[in-house]
């Protein structure tokens, strides 16, 4: 049976399909629009701008849905949707304008989802699992393959530059900012800070694209990991304020064309994490929220919930 998974992101919104047998599945296509939805929150409401980008998308997901007969359309929206002070009039708009029926599900389900759907992509019994999206950071600790903790944080890639970073890149000032932001809300969340760990496992698309710049600058290494060592060097070549030569631009536009703005803030969001937790190191994991979410809502797969 084919399914269209729809996600709602707030950097990027995304329809997947899937044939689903069972409890086997298959991605058949992807589609993203990069749309930073989270941008279009003005004091904590969603503007007309970002509802009619949204609607706009799903439209187009939708006409692709009925063309070719897809009749199992699942969709759900995560950190911008779910925070903004107009959630619910925003949300019945653009499904009546649309036909799609939105989900909103909670920090807890989204960090639950994350975990269910990477549990593939765990090469260690315990660590900490971090997805970095564009409006909320989602942290699971586990051990033994079981999730002991889940945390869902107002930390996000693009919610980090709209409000540190003046101009596409940041400078070192705005890069000290950025980290002081982020360890002012790990401030306020003891139990996440005593958090400790050898080995993270990453999701999101920052983390997709540091592992891609990461594998360019370290070619060496294993691919998809990233040695938590190697940061601040990343982190320096494009936030230290200087002209890039035509090398690291190269690299920068290869890693991540989509979120020139966002990898940034992102990556130091991940690096100070990975300093609390005092990891040496993050898996990059393909899976995550959209499998998780098969898993549970499709299959019936109950495992950590």
């Amino acid at each position: 049976m084919l399914h269209a998974i729809i996600d709602i992101g707030s950097n990027t919104i995304r329809m997947a399909v899937y044939q689903i047998e069972g409890r086997a599945f298959t991605l058949l296509l992807k589609r993203k629009h990069t749309v930073g939805l989270a941008g279009y929150l003005d004091h904590g409401r969603l503007v007309r701008e970002g509802i009619e980008k949204t609607v706009k998308i799903l439209c187009g997901f939708m006409e692709f849905i009925e063309t070719f007969g897809i009749t199992r359309v699942h969709a759900f929206a995560t950190a911008a949707l779910r925070s903004a002070t107009n959630s619910r009039a925003a949300t019945e708009e653009i499904m009546r304008r649309t036909g799609v029926h939105i989900r909103i599900i909670s920090g807890a389900e989204e960090a639950a989802y994350d975990f269910v759907g990477a549990t593939a992509s765990i090469a260690h019994a315990d660590g900490i699992m971090v997805d970095i999206g564009g409006g909320s950071t989602e942290i699971i600790a586990y051990e033994n393959h079981e999730m002991r903790g889940r945390w869902s944080l107002p930390l996000g890639s693009l919610a980090l530059s709209k409000v540190h970073v003046a101009g596409l890149l940041p400078t070192p000032d705005e890069c000290a900012a950025i980290r002081q932001g982020v360890e002012d809300i790990l401030a306020g969340v003891p139990d996440v800070r005593t958090l400790r760990a050898a080995h993270m496992v990453g999701l999101g698309g920052v983390l997709s694209s540091a592992s891609r710049m990461h594998g360019l600058l370290y070619p060496d290494e294993t691919p998809r990991l990233l040695r938590v060592a190697h940061f601040p060097a990343m982190i320096e070549m494009f936030g230290s304020g200087a002209s890039l030569s035509e090398e690291r631009t190269a690299v920068l536009l290869r890693s991540a064309p989509d979120r020139l703005h966002t990898i940034i803030p992102g990556m130091i969001a991940a690096h100070t994490l990975a300093d609390t937790f005092a990891a040496e190191d993050i898996l990059y994991s393909d899976s995550g929220v959209r499998e998780g979410y098969i898993w549970k809502e499709i299959i019936g797969v109950e495992k950590c919930f």
